[in-house]
This record gives C-alpha cells, sequence and structure tokens, in this order.
C-alpha cells in the first residue's frame, strides 16, 4: 500500500491538473464537515456544468476559527496545490453561515470578477433521533432488526445527495420508523441500565415518546412536501402551500408561519444572479419579464448586466455592444431568435462572434456556474465511509489521498460508461433532471401563458431606454 498508493495519487494529481487547464468558466465549491474524531475539515472542489468536478484538496482548521482571512487562505491553498488561476473562477458556491458569507464577500473583493451564489442549509428536528441510532452501533442494530420485523428496509438517513431534499425526507424517513422506535425504546434495557450497558439516551426516549412531535412530523411532511422537487416546481409549490387546509389537531401557527415564510423566500430567492439567468434563457426570457407583480423589468437586466461586466473589467465598447444586444435578445430580434432546452448549448451554437455581441460570452459565462455544493457534500459523504469506525485513525491528508482516488475512478467508471452507450445515473455538476438535458419545455410555456406576458411594442425605448450609470473599471 506505501509503494502503490502514492504513485495511484500522483496520476491522479496529474490528470486533474491536465482537465483543468484552458478551462475559464469554473466554479469554486467549498464546504465545512466534522469527522468522526470530531476534526474541523473544509473540503474545496471545481465544478463546471457538464463536466466531471475535481477534487482540490482538503484542509484541517481544528482549534482555529473559521474566519473569512482563514477561509481565503484555504481557498488559496486549494487552487494553488493544482494550479488553478483564480482568474478562471467566476463564482463561489458555499452554504451560508456567517463565516462563509463573510469569506465571499472579502474574495470577492480580492477577486472582483467572482460571483456567489449561496446555498441554503436545511435544518430538521429529527436530527438527534437519527444521529443517535447511526452513531450506535448496538443500538443502531437493534433499531435495524425491529424496522426489519415491522418491513422497514431503509435505515435512518443522516444525509442526502442534494441538501435541499434533506428536510423532507429525513422527515418520511422518521415516520416510517415510527413504530420500530416506539418498540425499541418501550424495552426495559432502553430505558434502563442492564449489566452495565448504556440505554437508549434519555432524550431520545422522551422525544420518541413524544405524541405531539409525531402530529407535528406529520404535519410538517404535509406542508414541505411539494417543496421536494422545489428546484424545477417552486411556483406550484408556493400555489399548494397556500392552499393547504387546517386539519383538526393542527398547529394554526405552524401553517401560518410556513406559508408567510415561503411567500417571503419565493421572492427573496430571485436574486440579480438568478433573474439574469432566468432572462438569458431563450426560452425564458419572456418568462423573466411579465406582467407579475413582482416582475422586473428591461432596465433590470441593463443594470446587473452591466455590473457583471464592469467586475469583469470590460471595456466601455463592450458594455455598449452589450446594452444593444440585451434590447435586440428581448425583443428576440436577429441573431438572437429561436432556443432550445439547453440554454447553454444554445448560445454555444449561436453563429455570432463575442467580440460584435458581447451577450453570448455572459450568457454562456453564467451557465456555465454550478449553483449549488452538492458536489462537496458528495465528497464528504463518500469519506464517511472510508472514516469508519476501524478506520478512524486516518490524518487528514490520507483522507484527502482516498477521497481524490475514489472521485478520480468514479469519473473513470463514469467515462467508460457514456463510451460504452450505458446509461448514466445522474449528470455531474448539473441540477437538471431532464434527461435530454435542458429544462422542461412544456412548464415553460405553461408559466409563460400562467404569468400572461405582453411585448412591448417595436418602437418602445428605441434609445434603450433608462440605462444606468456606471463606471467601467
Amino acid at each position: 500500500m506505501e509503494r502503490l498508493l502514492p504513485g495511484e495519487e500522483a496520476k491522479a494529481f496529474s490528470e486533474d491538473v491536465k482537465r483543468l487547464e484552458g478551462r475559464n468558466n469554473l466554479t469554486y465549491l467549498m464546504d465545512g464537515w466534522d469527522d468522526s474524531q470530531r476534526r474541523s475539515i473544509y473540503g474545496c472542489m471545481i465544478a463546471e456544468v457538464a463536466e466531471f468536478p475535481v477534487v482540490l484538496g482538503v484542509e484541517e482548521l481544528t482549534g482555529i476559527r473559521a474566519t473569512a482571512d482563514n477561509l481565503c487562505d484555504v481557498a488559496t491553498k486549494a487552487l494553488a496545490k493544482k494550479s488553478v488561476d483564480p482568474k478562471s473562477i467566476i463564482a463561489v458556491c458555499t452554504d451560508n453561515p456567517t463565516p462563509m458569507v463573510a469569506f465571499c464577500r472579502k474574495w470577492t473583493n480580492e477577486y472582483p470578477w467572482i460571483l456567489y451564489p449561496t446555498i441554503k442549509k436545511t435544518v430538521t428536528s429529527n436530527s438527534r433521533i437519527v444521529s443517535f441510532f447511526n452513531a450506535s452501533h448496538y443500538w443502531g442494530g437493534q433499531l435495524e432488526i425491529v424496522a426489519k420485523e415491522n418491513k422497514v428496509t431503509h435505515g435512518l438517513k443522516t444525509n442526502t445527495e442534494s441538501r435541499f431534499y434533506v428536510l423532507i425526507l429525513q422527515a418520511l424517513n422518521i415516520r416510517d420508523h415510527k413504530a420500530s422506535l416506539t418498540t425499541l425504546c418501550l424495552r426495559h434495557d432502553a430505558q434502563h441500565s442492564v449489566g452495565g450497558l448504556t440505554p437508549v439516551a434519555r432524550d431520545v426516549v422522551t422525544t420518541v415518546f413524544d405524541i405531539n412531535r409525531w402530529q407535528r412530523t406529520d404535519q410538517l411532511i404535509r406542508v414541505c412536501k411539494p417543496l421536494v422537487d422545489i428546484i424545477g416546481d417552486l411556483i406550484w409549490a408556493h400555489r399548494e402551500v397556500t392552499r393547504l387546509p387546517l386539519k383538526s389537531g393542527d398547529d394554526s401557527g405552524f401553517l401560518r408561519h410556513a406559508q408567510q415564510i415561503l411567500n417571503t423566500q419565493f421572492h427573496e430567492m430571485n436574486t440579480d444572479l438568478h433573474w439574469i439567468s432566468l432572462f438569458l434563457h431563450p426560452l425564458c426570457r419572456k418568462l423573466a419579464i411579465s406582467n407579475s407583480r413582482h416582475s422586473r423589468k428591461l432596465e433590470d437586466a441593463y443594470k446587473i448586466s452591466l455590473t457583471i461586466a464592469s467586475r469583469w473589467g470590460w471595456s466601455k465598447e463592450m458594455a455598449t455592444a452589450l446594452l444593444r444586444d440585451i434590447k435586440g435578445y428581448f425583443h428576440v430580434q436577429a441573431p438572437f431568435q429561436g432556443g432550445k432546452a439547453d440554454g447553454r448549448d444554445w448560445w454555444k451554437s449561436l453563429l455570432v462572434n463575442v467580440t460584435s455581441h458581447p451577450l453570448k460570452a455572459l450568457a454562456i459565462k453564467l451557465f456555465s456556474i454550478v449553483p449549488h455544493a452538492a458536489e462537496v457534500e458528495r465528497f464528504f459523504s463518500n469519506l464517511v465511509g472510508i472514516q469508519s469506525v476501524k478506520c478512524s485513525s486516518l490524518t487528514v491528508p490520507h483522507m484527502e489521498t482516498l477521497g481524490t482516488l475514489r472521485n478520480h475512478y468514479t469519473r473513470h467508471l463514469l467515462e467508460e460508461a457514456i463510451k460504452a452507450g450505458k446509461s448514466t445515473r445522474r449528470k455531474h455538476a448539473h441540477m437538471h433532471t431532464q434527461a435530454d438535458g435542458g429544462i422542461n419545455v412544456e412548464r415553460a410555456e405553461d408559466l409563460i401563458w400562467a404569468f400572461n406576458w405582453t411585448p412591448l411594442p417595436a418602437n418602445f425605448n428605441s434609445d434603450l431606454g433608462v440605462v444606468p450609470t456606471i463606471h467601467i473599471i
């Protein structure tokens, strides 16, 4: 092992460096994790739409505060490991705790061309039960036996492949184990120490027998189930939750709170970066600017695009051409006519020069951003298998090596499967689930019809309208 492992690592390292050469639309992903030894570890990866992610490294911050300065140091070291030029990074994606937000702000100040969509962490009220039984070898095994007797074949889940699904899937999972948990916690040895053995934690037993908690879990599932497909079905989820009835025994305050928060977050999620990306999808330009009360206007497209162009250091001439492109694109004028489900592919295939039509360059870069950190979550999930009870003495460098190699071998297996014509389970670094890529065209058309978009007259704002003043750096 000591002889073979370094050679395999060097091979994977060399291939990763070669794969990153010449790529300029990269998204930097970073997330933190506590391993089985309670060490504070941060994983760093590079992702790009339609490309397999690359592991940059794993850094330990145990005993060191995760400040913005320290996280910036982690990012700088990670990029240097595989010779990634910061100028090739167009976006940073993290979760949203205060240190991560501060890191994004500080790094953006240092590298002003970088954008940063953030990701919301999902918190589940059932995590205590899950963490106890998954951490206890004995009681976890006992629960598995009882669950099989109740014909429940899956275990308690602490993580999923996408954080957007954690809350509802874990709630459903807990409900499936309700009978098994109740049966197990009724046992004498689960409530009292027998033969010096540790019983189930008292707070876990109390939680399992809390009738109100089970009813709230059922209500949580009913209210949040429409949100499972929130990425593609957000508007339908919003309508569904607002129409939910208050059943006997429900907590009316929770239902009102869920509806109010959803309504607020529904519009807060419509950030400048998300909206301009929606606008630049050729099949959604009419959806981005509609008759909806909260719809943005053409002037917003001018402002947002110029702000991004300023960050990227575009010249005044390119900025002026960008404004003209936006107007022509909005009115579906040549050469911006037509469209297809895969917006990135449509822009790349557009037969225009990026110098004369800089909107093409802007759109391709925005559609290359990976808007989630799921790849880092998956990387850590894979390390859980490596960092088992028997292997808990692994050092952080060993974890980095094994995690990198696993990612390396997984990429090779995927490439071989594609060459053999086999179906692959998912598209890496891409959020959609369409079999052929791109958006759901029928859903987009339905939304456009629902919002009753009305085009502006052809002679509207012939001088580009109210174009904001912005200093081009």
